[in-house]
């Protein structure tokens, strides 16, 4: 775990200094977290931590199952302008170790080059990855851990052209088009540090930054590596508010490459949650977002989630729906 700590820090401190050329966000998987606007790297303490920080599997349930489905699109302005993303995840997970497999999506509009007659037309160059992975997790003092979870991904490259008027199904489930497959192995770390009350964690995602080959005619892809930072507190029982940074920003298929985002959530019947969050981009597009979402308890382990966010043009607009079981 030495290894896997250094590894977080080199990826934090020098992972700017690559050349990413295509991203897909945090908030693309995670219902519970797209409630909170994205501020979820310190609370991360059920199933999906898989995906939002490894680590949180230290301080969650004994047992946890998470199935979970989101979608979004960010319209823009202008007809050739916008974009759109989805995810699902299976994730099961205790203390120490975790198994999940997720699957991305995102495609983002642009006009077509060298189309003459017939226009306007647009092309949607879509990246669909599935990430099958298995989390491990250490403690290193008390109240400190760090964990990482080791992914072979295989990626899926396509690009597809059509007129305006077809813009929906492009932005659709990015089929059609010449497309090209192809596998890497991957890696996200993390760390969690719980302080009373309070709690700090980093991630950093796609940690050997994956290339996956393009379809005749374009070039390879990859997938950018990521970092964002969170705090979260406790103030009262059943109550949790955090925020969350990115430290390094997620590109395009997202809008703004950096967001920083806050949010809640509480427990307000013994039944039932609510939270809320905002998000905003603090370089290059400003977009902002807000969401809201709620929980019931089907059953004493049982919680059903539901998610909406809304935004600027530029901004994701999206829904999410889960089911978490934890013991």
């Amino acid at each position: 775990m030495r290894t896997c700590a250094r590894a977080l820090a080199a990826a934090a401190l020098f992972g700017s200094v690559a050349a990413p050329a295509a991203a897909q966000t945090f908030e693309t998987v995670g219902t519970r977290a797209a409630g909170m606007g994205g501020a979820f790297v310190a609370v991360a303490d059920d199933a999906s931590a898989a995906y939002w920080n490894p680590a949180g599997f230290a301080s969650g349930s004994i047992f946890s199952l998470v199935l979970d489905r989101t979608s979004g699109e960010r319209v823009g302005a202008g007809a050739d302008a916008g974009g759109s993303r989805s995810g699902w995840l299976i994730a099961i997970g205790a203390p120490a170790v975790a198994l999940s497999y997720y699957r991305l999506r995102s495609t983002e509009l642009s006009s077509a080059p060298g189309i003459p007659e017939g226009g306007p037309f647009l092309q949607a160059d879509t990246l669909v990855t599935h990430h099958t992975g298995a989390t491990v997790v250490q403690s290193l003092m008390r109240g400190v851990a760090v964990g990482a979870t080791l992914k072979l991904v295989r990626g899926v490259v396509s690009s597809a052209t059509g007129p305006v008027s077809v813009r929906d199904e492009l932005l659709g489930d990015g089929s059609g088009g010449a497309a090209a497959r192809s596998s890497r192995v991957d890696a996200d770390l993390g760390v969690m540090a719980a302080f009373g009350p309070v709690k700090a964690g980093l991630t950093v995602r796609n940690v050997a930054e994956p290339s996956f080959k393009g379809p005749a005619g374009h070039g390879a892809v990859t997938l950018e590596r990521q970092a964002r930072a969170g705090v979260s507190m406790a103030p009262l029982a059943g109550w949790v508010v955090a925020a969350d940074m990115d430290v390094i920003g997620s590109g395009r298929m997202s809008g703004p490459p950096r967001r920083f985002a806050v949010g809640a959530e509480g427990r307000v019947h013994r039944r039932a949650y609510l939270r809320g969050g905002v998000n905003a981009g603090v370089s290059g597009e400003r977009a902002a977002a807000a969401s809201v979402g709620a929980s019931v308890a089907a059953t004493s382990s049982l919680l059903l989630d539901l998610s909406i966010t809304r935004g600027s043009d530029r901004a994701i607009r999206g829904w999410g729906m889960s089911a978490r079981v934890g013991y």
